[in-house]
């Protein structure tokens, strides 16, 4: 009886070195994988057995139970010397393929849409389909009839092979991290849409960080007046939206219709017309405190020159406009 006990101390003993040896034991490898969700450890071992990643689908579950379990899903891509325990780590730690993508402040959805289609990730049209649905918009529980100004300037990483959905839901997770907080801050006499219809404005008109709350102050003081914004970033964004801009704003595309069309329409735009930056939106909150209705754009291109009537605000065009 000693002897069959120590016999089967000894082939565990040996089976145990042998698993431990095959765990370690490093092999070239070269092979591309996409796990799905839901997937059992036992398949991702079978998965990564057909790919020749690993050479053993039993041993690579045996680990993985012992380990813990915590397998990520996505698209990996394996190459060098490795051995089950480096396959376990990377899995385990999710070092899946991924695309660095940045929005930057003044992106719009159709500027983000080309951005992600000329990088491989999504194709334009299917993403402006998605984001400029109102009942996609819904579904995520937020305002407004499209994404436009949900998407925060930021560099996302966004996994190989990612869905409309995932890429959705990566920007507006950064969204309701750094900007939903600032929601609580508004009033009703400006919500907190409408706040990002502001910021978003001011993104695309302020060249300077400290004009921005002085350009909120030109903002709200007109909207106060009940005077039409004239802001020529919405008439581009009108525009397209309409595929009709040439990349330079004519005198006539200020009769464009669309609700978007500050020069014809009294109050805010619908939505916001591009992504922004925090700063943005606190200068909503802390506008400067001013009687100036008007503002140039400064005759090297650098500032604003700002003004409380109609006839200086002439004066001040004409000055930019003198060699």
């Amino acid at each position: 009886m000693k002897d069959v006990l120590l016999k089967v101390v000894g082939v565990l003993l040996l089976l145990t070195l042998y698993i431990v040896y095959k765990v370690n034991q490093k092999f070239p490898v070269d092979s591309s994988v996409e796990i799905k969700k839901y997937v059992s450890t036992f398949q991702i071992g079978e998965i990564l057995k057909e790919k020749k990643v690993v050479d053993s689908s039993y041993i690579f579950f045996l680990y993985s139970k012992l380990k813990g379990n915590n397998l990520k899903a996505g698209y990996y891509e394996f190459k060098g010397d490795l051995s089950i325990s480096d396959i376990y780590k990377i899995m385990r730690e999710g070092f899946v393929k991924e695309y660095i993508f940045t929005i930057i402040p003044g992106d719009n959805l159709f500027i983000i849409g080309n951005k992600l289609q000329r990088e491989g990730i999504l194709n334009k049209e299917e993403f402006l389909n998605f984001t400029l649905n109102s009942e996609n918009v819904k579904r995520y529980e937020l305002e407004g009839e499209s994404f436009e100004g949900y998407f925060p300037p930021e560099t996302y990483r966004i996994p190989f092979k990612a869905g409309i959905e995932d890429v959705v839901g990566i920007f507006l997770r950064e969204f309701r991290k750094k900007y939903l907080p600032y929601k609580e801050k508004f009033s009703n006499k400006i919500n907190f849409y409408q706040g990002m219809i502001i910021a978003s404005m001011i993104e695309k008109e302020a060249f300077l960080e400290e004009e921005k709350p002085k350009i909120a102050g030109v903002i709200l003081n007109r909207l106060e007046k009940d005077m039409r914004l004239q802001i020529d970033p919405t008439v581009i964004y009108a525009l397209v939206i309409q595929n009709s801009y040439t990349g330079k704003l004519k005198r006539k595309d200020l009769t464009v219709h669309s609700p978007y069309n500050t020069y014809r329409n009294k109050g805010l735009p619908p939505t916001p017309i591009c992504s922004f930056t925090l700063s943005s939106l606190e200068a909503v909150l802390n506008p400067q405190r001013h009687n100036y209705l008007y503002y140039v754009l400064s005759k090297d291109k650098k500032s604003h020159v700002f003004s409380q009537d109609y006839e200086t605000h002439l004066k001040n065009i004409k000055q930019k406009l003198k060699d």
